[in-house]
Formats: C-alpha cells, sequence, structure tokens
C-alpha cells in the first residue's frame, strides 16, 4: 500500500510545478537577505499589497549591510503603507545583529535564528524552508488551513491542544529534502484553492486525500474578543501653506510623525474633520480640530510637499488627506 503522505507530497509537487506563484519577486532568488525581507512584510499583510513596496525596498537597501546603515527614519519611510511599524524596525535590529554577529550572513540553525531579536518560530522555520531548502514545517494561516483541513482538525487552532495537533500533522507530511518546494506549494495551494470560506474542492490536487468533513467549516477558532470602540482628539494646525506634527514618543507608531492631541483648552467646539480606523481589538474615531491659539513649539513645519518623504502611519495620513480635501 503507497503511504498517504507520500502520495500528498507527489501530488502537492506537480500541482506546484505548474499552478504555483513563481513570480513573487523574493522567489527569483531565494536570498536569505530577501525571504527575510519579505516575510517580515507579509505578517499581517497581504502578498498583493507588499509585492510593489517589496520592490522598493530592495532598491533603496539591495543588501542586509546597506539595511544595517541606514537610519532608522529612513528605514520608518521606506516601511510607508505597510502599516505595524514595529515591523520594520525588528527588521533593521536584526540586520544589525548579523552584521554585528555573523558577518552580514544569515544563520541556517534554528536556535541561532530564534537568539536574534524579533524572530520568532515562524519567521525562523520559514527562512529554513525558503532561504535554506530544510524540510521544516512552515505554519503560517494559509498552511496551517490546508493541515487543518487534510487531517479534519476539529480542535480550534489557538488552542494549545490545536496547535499541537496541526504541528505534529504538517511534521508527518513532510518531504526528506526540498523543503522550499513543498513549503511554498502548501502555502499557494491555502491561498489559491483550499481558500478561506468556501474552498475550491474540485480543483484541488489533494481533494481524494482529505479528510475534512465540512471543510468551509475548518480550521476552528475559540469566539473573538469583542472590538471596543475609542475616541481620540488630534489638532490639525495649518499654517502659511505648513502642517505642524509631532514625533510620537510611543508606544503606539514610535518615532513616526503624528498628528498632535488636542486638549480640551485648545478644542473648538465643532469637528473640522473625521476617521474610523481599525487597531488591535479597538475601533478608533479620530476627530479632528483646528485650534486658533498659538502653535506649540514642540510641533514641527512640513510642508505638502516634505509630507510625502516622512514617515506617518496610515491613519494620521488619511485624516491628513481628509483635511486637506475640504
Amino acid at each position: 500500500m503507497v503511504d498517504r503522505n507520500y502520495i500528498i507530497q507527489k501530488k502537492l509537487n506537480a500541482w506546484f510545478r505548474n499552478h504555483g506563484r513563481h513570480d513573487l519577486p523574493w522567489r527569483t532568488t531565494f536570498s536569505p537577505y530577501e525571504v527575510l525581507v519579505s516575510e517580515f512584510m507579509l505578517q499581517q499583510t497581504t502578498v498583493a499589497t507588499i509585492t510593489p513596496r517589496f520592490l522598493i525596498w530592495m532598491e533603496l537597501f539591495p543588501t542586509l549591510e546597506m539595511l544595517a546603515q541606514a537610519s532608522e527614519e529612513a528605514v520608518l519611510g521606506a516601511w510607508q503603507g505597510l502599516g505595524y511599524y514595529s515591523r520594520a524596525r525588528r527588521l533593521h535590529l536584526v540586520a544589525k545583529t548579523v552584521v554585528s554577529n555573523f558577518q552580514g550572513k544569515i544563520p541556517r540553525d534554528l536556535d541561532q535564528l530564534l537568539a536574534l531579536p524579533g524572530i520568532g518560530p515562524y519567521t525562523a522555520k520559514a527562512l529554513l524552508a525558503f532561504a535554506f531548502d530544510q524540510p521544516v514545517e512552515v505554519l503560517d494561516t494559509n498552511i496551517i488551513r490546508v493541515i487543518a483541513r487534510l487531517n479534519n482538525i476539529t480542535e480550534p487552532i489557538d488552542t494549545k491542544r490545536g496547535h499541537l495537533l496541526i504541528k505534529e500533522s504538517a511534521r508527518n507530511i513532510l518531504p526528506p529534502k526540498n523543503g522550499r518546494v513543498f513549503a511554498s506549494a502548501l502555502m499557494d495551494l491555502g491561498s489559491m484553492v483550499c481558500k478561506s470560506g468556501e474552498p475550491l474542492c474540485d480543483a484541488c490536487p489533494l481533494s481524494s486525500e482529505c479528510e475534512a468533513e465540512e471543510p468551509s467549516c475548518l480550521p476552528l477558532k475559540q469566539p473573538r474578543v469583542a472590538i471596543t470602540k475609542k475616541k481620540e482628539q488630534r489638532a490639525f494646525y495649518y499654517r502659511r501653506n505648513k502642517i505642524y506634527l509631532e514625533k510620537s514618543q510611543g508606544p503606539l507608531w514610535k518615532g513616526l510623525w503624528i498628528l498632535p492631541h488636542c486638549s480640551s483648552v485648545q478644542k473648538p467646539r465643532e469637528i473640522f474633520s473625521s476617521i474610523t480606523y481599525p487597531i488591535t481589538r479597538y475601533r478608533v474615531t479620530m476627530e479632528l480640530y483646528r485650534p486658533s491659539g498659538s502653535i506649540p513649539k514642540s510641533l514641527h513645519p512640513f510642508s505638502i510637499l516634505e509630507l510625502k518623504n516622512i514617515a506617518i502611519p496610515s491613519p494620521h495620513r488619511k485624516a491628513l488627506e481628509t483635511c486637506f480635501a475640504k
């Protein structure tokens, strides 16, 4: 009797040769640095969003050494539009550490990767698979969905037991070599065929090996945390063709230029503009006011052209756009 895992490997590799996303820019060379950058960008961001940003990034910082030497402001500026700017800081720190401790060569050992600042189990395994072709389990959202359905795992995947079942099942189907192709194939299958919601089972090369009884219901998760609504008031100082911003001291958006808080003393009666945006478990309504008093000395003036080249978090940039549209 032919082993089920062997059948899965063969069918998946054959499907990937004909249907895989071979044109993704970080898959052209599989250089460790390009894989590292792509993995940091792909955290909580779609492939379609990061593809043009990845190409721009590689023009600005074509090597790990150049990234390590860059200023934080330059790194944050290049990250604009991707959100979650802490990822850019962690990537910058990884580059500095690798240059300092590993002569600029990203290590191919799991323990050494995990010892790097900002690299967790997923990113470490992704580097081993995609950059160094090692057969290890890479558990991103798409792959977890495929594994859960393929093995009919009905335990919530965000529980300790559910995660363990996914991990063990993923390890069981690993090939003895060619980890890069296998992980890429699983990832693409989850993105293109075994989709969230209603999967395209008729087009799936693994349909005869799939044990899911109700694939559209898998994977399961624990009930979501309730979304909390919040309000914040910001000041829109625009004088003599200059917009005045402050540099965030954190913890949110640390080092980025943001609209300053508007105190009750500064706040006029009428709201000038407003936007609503999500962040973690909150849905925030940002109200903007145009104070008539003097501009605080702590704020920095920027021309409209200069705004394009500084690091501003997406909600604040969107808020500025609504103000200038008035």
